[in-house]
């Protein structure tokens, strides 16, 4: 049906957009002019778009154009009324009120194709969160699937598939056991069943760790998490297996290094100890805390000042503070007292840093060096008394003659001289010199001899006795009492028996002159296990040595008594070649305790 617009509006526009439009499907219209007084109008300026007639005049329409309707949208009732008077027969008129048909169908077009529009954009951005969603699946370097809760695979990202080397098209929809199967993590359906139904149920993660056996032993860490709708029931198990062989055989590495460390630093006789930049022990090995009768667990977080003796502590913390200011490694001789006697220490300390080169602590390594001490200072008294041996012995024979030719004149001279003359007796003190000088000569030449000792096999109690037997009947001894504790059961020496008689004579004699023959002697014997010796101490209830010369009572000539001082020096001469020593300290009572230590005798 042929027709004109009057009125050039917008709502003349969205006529015309509307008659081209495909809604008015059973009522076609066909505008073919549109007539306005304002040509500029938006309907009017459309319909020249459109290649429509446009005219300011009814009257003119009329006469150029043939039509079958007028559809009125001016909204003036008087132009309408008017417009029914003058039309002439066979035209119809469509006027504004009835045109607001138009305008619903128009709204309900653009509504619907606005809804329309809605739907298709959130389709796509459903669309994009899905394939987003599946790509971050995908993405995941663990083994991912997702089931439904009778394990029916609902989801498999691309490493779960390249694993079961199946297609995409054949695990979905299948069950978990069964996409698994002739796989490494083949389970069988029952190895994880419970945990799955557990998740279900519970509605919380659950995990466990799945090894598979060797030769190609890989193992992985297994988690079953429940996904909830929004209501908060569970819907879905989202499951993952996550490859964790590399970090289990790190571990294992990890834990075998710290085993080995373990070992070598609990087996080492050396003081192994690490401590924090705070001055806190983190290791001890078990032979520094076994010295002082802790297991190396007690020392763990303590400071040295909560585990050790007090000046011990200080010595540690002022040489740990001087290795964290200069961040070097430094050297130490150190003097540690246990078990009531001192001993040398020759320790290492070095910083310790973390990777990237931060200070974390303090390592000292020490090495007990008493031995190597008492041996160098043994060597040092052993090349002592060697050359002054060799002294002694030219000497002594060079004396010897003058003495005898002295002795042989002041014998005669004696005889000769009757016993009331004056020079008699001065005499008798030129003699008793000279036979003292010869004692001192005779002393010499004992300690330059040095003969080698005629080693036999001894009870070391039975040399004790027989030395004993000898002092008791002395006059020195009548106000002496001498006290044994004698180990029945020590074992056997190897000893020239007269030679180490020698020694414990002479430190008798030495025990009863400081005592000024009267006080208590104690004679011991012993037997150390753990160095494997054997003990022989002597020990007084004088006055004691001075701490200032104990380390020189053995030299040669050295003496408080006014003696030659050759006493010592031939006991410690004797003990040595026995493969001894003989220690000297301070005895509880304040006396001196004398300390032979020989070797056991071993098949």
């Amino acid at each position: 049906m042929k027709a004109v617009i009057i009125g050039g509006g917008k709502g003349c526009r969205s006529l015309l957009e509307l008659t081209r439009g495909k809604t008015l499907k059973e009522f076609r219209i066909d505008v073919v002019g549109v007539i306005d007084i304002n040509l500029n109008a938006p309907g009017i300026a459309y319909a020249r778009e459109l290649g429509l007639r446009t005219f300011k005049k009814l009257t003119d329409a009329l006469n150029e154009l043939d039509f079958e309707l007028i559809i009125e949208l001016t909204g003036n009732e008087r132009f309408l009324q008017e417009l029914y008077h003058d039309l002439k027969p066979g035209i119809k008129i469509i006027d504004h009120e009835v045109a607001r048909i138009f305008w619903d169908i128009l709204n309900a077009q653009e509504n619907q194709q606005w809804q329309y529009n809605k739907l298709e954009k959130l389709e796509k951005t459903l669309e994009g969160e899905k394939y987003f969603l599946q790509s971050i699946f995908n993405s995941s370097s663990d083994m991912s699937i997702v089931m439904d809760t009778d394990k029916n695979i609902l989801r498999a990202n691309n490493r779960f598939v390249e694993f079961t080397g199946k297609m995409h098209s054949e695990i979905i929809g299948k069950k978990c056991f069964e996409a698994l199967k002739a796989t490494p993590l083949d389970c069988g359906n029952y190895e994880y069943c419970e945990m799955f139904y557990t998740a279900v149920f519970s509605g919380t993660t659950q995990s466990s760790v799945r090894r598979t056996p060797p030769p190609n032993e890989s193992h992985w860490e297994v988690t079953r998490t429940p996904i909830k709708n929004w209501e908060g029931e569970v819907e879905a198990i989202l499951a993952t297996w996550h490859r964790i062989t590399e970090k289990v055989m790190l571990m294992r590495e990890i834990e075998s290094a710290e085993t080995k460390f373990k070992s070598f630093i609990n087996s080492a006789q050396d003081w192994i100890s690490i401590k924090d930049t705070k001055g806190k022990y983190v290791i001890v090995n078990k032979a520094i805390a076994g010295t002082f009768g802790f297991v190396p667990e007690d020392f763990a977080g303590k400071k040295a000042v909560d585990m050790l003796p007090p000046k011990m502590a200080f010595t540690i913390t002022k040489h740990d503070a001087e290795v964290l200011e200069t961040k070097a490694p430094k050297h130490y001789d150190e003097i540690i007292p246990i078990e009531g006697q001192d001993h040398h220490f020759h320790t290492i300390r070095f910083p310790l840093f973390d990777y990237s080169g931060n200070l974390t602590g303090v390592c000292t390594i020490a090495r007990d060096t008493t031995r190597e001490f008492m041996l160098q200072e043994q060597l040092v008294q052993s090349e002592k008394l060697a050359a002054l041996g060799k002294l002694a012995a030219g000497v002594a024979h060079e004396i010897n003659n003058p003495l005898t030719g002295i002795m042989a004149y002041t014998e005669d001279l004696i005889d000769s001289i009757p016993s009331d003359d004056p020079h008699n007796e001065d005499l008798k003190v030129i003699l008793r010199e000279t036979l003292r000088c010869r004692d001192i000569v005779r002393n010499l030449l004992d300690f330059a001899r040095q003969d080698k000792p005629k080693l036999e096999i001894n009870e070391p109690n039975k040399i004790i006795e027989d030395s004993l037997n000898l002092l008791l009947r002395l006059p020195q001894f009548k106000d002496i009492i001498i006290q044994q504790n004698l180990d029945r059961k020590i074992p056997l020496i190897q000893s020239d028996p007269s030679q180490i008689q020698q020694v414990l004579l002479n430190l008798l004699l030495n025990a009863a002159d400081a005592m000024q023959y009267k006080g208590k002697i104690t004679i011991r014997s012993e037997y150390d296990r753990r160095n494997d010796k054997c003990t022989i101490s002597v020990e007084d209830t004088g006055p004691g040595i001075p701490e200032n010369l104990i380390d020189k009572i053995f030299e040669p000539f050295f003496s408080t008594k006014g003696t030659n001082g050759l006493g010592l020096a031939v006991s410690w001469g004797i003990i040595e070649r026995h493969h001894g020593n003989i220690e000297v300290d301070t005895a509880e009572s304040g006396g001196a305790i004398f300390k032979v230590i020989l070797p056991v005798y071993r098949r």
